[in-house]
């Protein structure tokens, strides 16, 4: 099943969470947007009780997640403890992942699989990966950066 690009509707509870505020997500809800098997974090974009956010949905067991409502969008909506919030949310896009560089291509090639498997990884993983090698300042510290980035890559993938 490919996650819902048409909005979600569904109305929850605002309760706390430690010191967090969130309503829990229905099942079918969370089908809808994460998509089966569920994706680990969704990003969307919503609004509670008409009062627009921009969260990420956060997993809470068993394929369903929570949204956390921050104080601005509690003020706007008018929503304390307790209050029943009527939700809206639709995948956002995120921000285009950067592309591959040259050399760390050329060296994850140069691992059976290599390429395939860093795409496997999460995007704040690959994300991380490459702005490690992206914060070296000389090209024998972008080298070592990148050997680093393949020798994890080996690792995650059980080689």
């Amino acid at each position: 099943m490919t996650p819902s690009p048409t909005p979600v509707r569904f109305t929850a509870t605002l309760r706390t969470l430690a010191m967090n505020y969130c309503v829990d997500v229905p099942a079918a809800a969370s089908r809808a947007l994460a998509g089966d098997p569920p994706e680990r974090y969704v990003r969307v974009e919503g609004a509670a009780n008409g009062h627009p956010f921009t969260t990420r949905l956060t997993p809470r067991g068993g394929g369903a997640y929570r949204v956390f409502l921050d104080g601005s969008v509690r003020a706007a909506a008018g929503i304390g403890v307790g209050d029943e919030v009527a939700i809206e949310v639709v995948r956002a896009a995120g921000p285009p992942e950067p592309p591959l560089p040259d050399d760390l291509r050329e060296a994850l090639s140069g691992l059976d699989g290599g390429v395939e498997a860093f795409a496997a990884l999460t995007e704040a993983q690959r994300t991380g990966m490459l702005a490690f090698v992206e914060r070296a300042r000389t090209a024998s510290t972008r080298a070592r950066y990148v050997e680093r980035v393949v020798d994890e890559v080996r690792r995650r993938a059980g080689g």
